[in-house]
């Protein structure tokens, strides 16, 4: 999904003090994806570390890497070792790490540069599992708005474009649902979570069009999450 790097530091930074509250199916997709990374040993990277969710699951040898100070300077109240960066560009040599995890935060990157550089940190055989929202989540979003507002990837082309870096061990898809009484508690909950950036809102003017919308609803709301979580080892040397 292709959005503004400046909007997306903005919308979590302000997000900071609900988000650990509110991301419920974040925690749920973290406990998940360590099951994927049991076996992970040495020295990893967090990418989208957040305020540090999945890090504290793991307990491992591990570094955190965030596009938000915010979320960085929560996260380093759990483990020291953080680092403000984008995973398009990520600040550190090459090989450095023997794994790589993130949770929630690649469909906010461009996968083909992400995955590229994710990598080129890890060494060779490193491992790496992720997991991120895919195409046909927030079907209820795109119903109040009545367009498309999440460009969400698909998971054939996720999986083609990290083959040419990774040799994909396991992937899986898992369905997720949160409900709410009406639009404007979801709309609620996408900006508690930092998660209400998508191609449209960033005028006063889009704002309140989609406040409008959002508070229009008045029905149960229920908002899916289709999460793909996938093993894979780095073959790029």
């Amino acid at each position: 999904m292709r959005v503004n790097k400046n909007r997306v530091k903005t919308s979590f930074s302000k997000s900071i003090h609900s988000y650990e509250k509110e991301i419920l199916v974040q925690k749920k997709a973290a406990l998940k994806l360590c099951e994927f990374s049991r076996d992970f040993e040495g020295f990893g990277l967090d990418l989208g570390c957040g305020t540090g969710i999945l890090s504290s699951l793991l307990n491992k040898n591990i570094v955190g890497l965030d596009i938000s100070f915010n979320m960085a300077k929560i996260y380093k109240t759990k483990n020291e070792k953080v680092v403000v960066g984008d995973i398009e560009n990520i600040p550190f040599k090459s090989k450095t790490f023997d794994f790589a995890v993130s949770n929630f935060a690649l469909h906010w990157v461009d996968v083909e540069k992400g995955f590229k550089e994710i990598s080129r940190v890890l060494k060779e055989e490193g491992k790496f599992a992720f997991s991120m929202p895919v195409e046909g989540s927030f079907k209820i979003v795109q119903d109040i708005l009545g367009e498309k507002n999440f460009d969400f990837l698909d998971k054939d082309y996720i999986l083609d474009i990290l083959s040419k870096n990774f040799t994909i061990k396991k992937h899986e898809t898992v369905s997720y649902n949160l409900e709410f009484q009406n639009g404007l508690e979801l709309l609620k909950h996408l900006h508690s979570t930092g998660s209400s950036v998508g191609k449209t809102g960033s005028t006063i003017g889009e704002k309140i069009k989609i406040f409008q919308k959002f508070k229009n609803y008045n029905k149960p709301a229920v908002l899916n999450f289709e999460v793909m979580f996938v093993y894979a080892i780095n073959h790029r040397f």
